[in-house]
């Protein structure tokens, strides 16, 4: 019963966030010479479908993390629908961003204030923060525009949400994110190029997909 309710909740948050808000978020200027695609057109049926899947599979991570259930139903459900604009748009639009922020500290506040240890959640900070910073350095010093700011904004959801597998958890969670994305970008990016660019390709789902890849690691060990 509780897998249904967290698969339900988890699917109108993500609906909420990726179709209802993100399809009335006003165009960035630069948008429509760089061919990026309208986020009125992301109501499509198959790009809705792949959502919902999305969402789905998603909170499989529930189940095995009872004590933090809360806050990976956040993860796969509202920062999901940001990940997957960026996946049809190559844009992490702020204001959805912001909002995405504001939900999973919510159910961060919450599942600190029903965990044992409620003193883990100051290292799932710090860890988050880390993770904001070497994004960051990455993103001013090395990417050259390879990475957009918005990956740097979204770094430290990631960061914390690996960090509740422990450090190990968090080190092999970026590890695989920045992994995944060497894979995507190899095989996707450079013959399906993102709109505007030679080479580019959205890298926010390899980085949201990080701390599921630690979690399925963490199970098997």
């Amino acid at each position: 019963m509780m897998a249904l309710l967290a698969c339900a909740a988890g699917v109108i948050l993500a609906l909420g966030n990726g179709v209802w808000l993100a399809t009335r978020l006003p165009e960035p200027p630069d948008g429509p010479a760089l061919g990026k695609l309208a986020y009125a057109n992301l109501a499509s049926r198959r790009r809705v479908a792949g959502l919902i899947v999305m969402t789905l599979v998603a909170q499989t991570a529930t189940w095995t993390t009872p004590g933090l259930w809360v806050l990976w139903l956040a993860y796969g459900s509202s920062v999901a629908a940001l990940v997957w604009v960026d996946a049809c748009t190559t844009w992490l639009p702020a204001r959805l961003h912001w909002l995405v922020v504001g939900q999973f500290t919510a159910a961060a506040v919450i599942a600190c204030l029903t965990s044992s240890s409620p003193w883990q959640s100051s290292g799932r900070l710090i860890a988050g923060a880390v993770a904001a910073l070497a994004f960051w350095l990455v993103w001013w010093r090395v990417s050259r525009g390879s990475i957009g700011f918005g990956d740097v904004r979204l770094a430290p959801l990631t960061g914390a949400m690996a960090a509740t597998l422990g450090w190990d958890g968090w080190f092999y969670g970026l590890l695989a994110a920045s992994a995944l994305g060497v894979v995507w970008g190899l095989t996707i990016g450079r013959r399906h190029p993102a709109p505007g660019t030679e080479r580019g390709f959205a890298y926010a789902p390899a980085l949201w997909a990080g701390p599921y890849a630690a979690l399925a690691l963490s199970m098997i060990r």
